[in-house]
């Protein structure tokens, strides 16, 4: 009895490791991105956003620098806001807000491009005051776009590895 439950041990050992051994997982490698150059942005949509996500990938890309994978980005954001709660007096007491960014990147040196598209949700309260509601709607959104701008990075790092 009991050398069954080792063996089943084993054997199940075995072939959890093999399952993950044939997966291809890769570890996502940050020292690419010191190749990869970013020649032209291209950006349509909410400016607001789509001006801090460009100013955040000419930094973290090098921005016409001379790196030997050069690049075009193209991005269409667009910021939706839904309500999420009422009150007992039907007043609005939440919002969602829900930004999708589309991008999509042309690798100069292989003549590939490929799309991919990231969509992030936040929510914030609405305050008596009508100042405080747009100061936590900023800050919603900053948290979106510091989230959103990591994602598009390694995004790009992935498929390009």
């Amino acid at each position: 009895m009991i050398s069954t439950k080792i063996g089943f041990k084993i054997i199940t050992l075995l072939t959890f490791c093999i399952v993950l051994s044939g997966c291809g997982f890769k570890t996502l490698s940050m020292k690419n991105i010191n190749n990869i150059s970013l020649i032209k942005l291209d950006t349509t949509g909410n400016k607001i956003i789509n001006y801090k996500i460009s100013n955040y990938l000419k930094q973290a890309l090098g921005f016409k620098t001379d790196n030997p994978n050069k690049i075009t980005v193209a991005i269409n954001s667009e910021k939706k806001r839904t309500i999420k709660e009422k009150n007992t007096k039907n007043e609005i007491t939440k919002y969602n807000l829900t930004i999708i960014s589309e991008i999509k990147v042309n690798v100069l040196e292989d003549n590939t491009s490929f799309t991919f598209t990231l969509k992030k949700l936040n929510e914030y309260k609405v305050n008596n005051q009508y100042s405080k509601t747009i100061q936590n709607e900023k800050r919603a959104i900053n948290e979106i776009l510091n989230v959103l701008t990591q994602d598009i990075v390694k995004n790009i790092l992935l498929k390009m590895q």
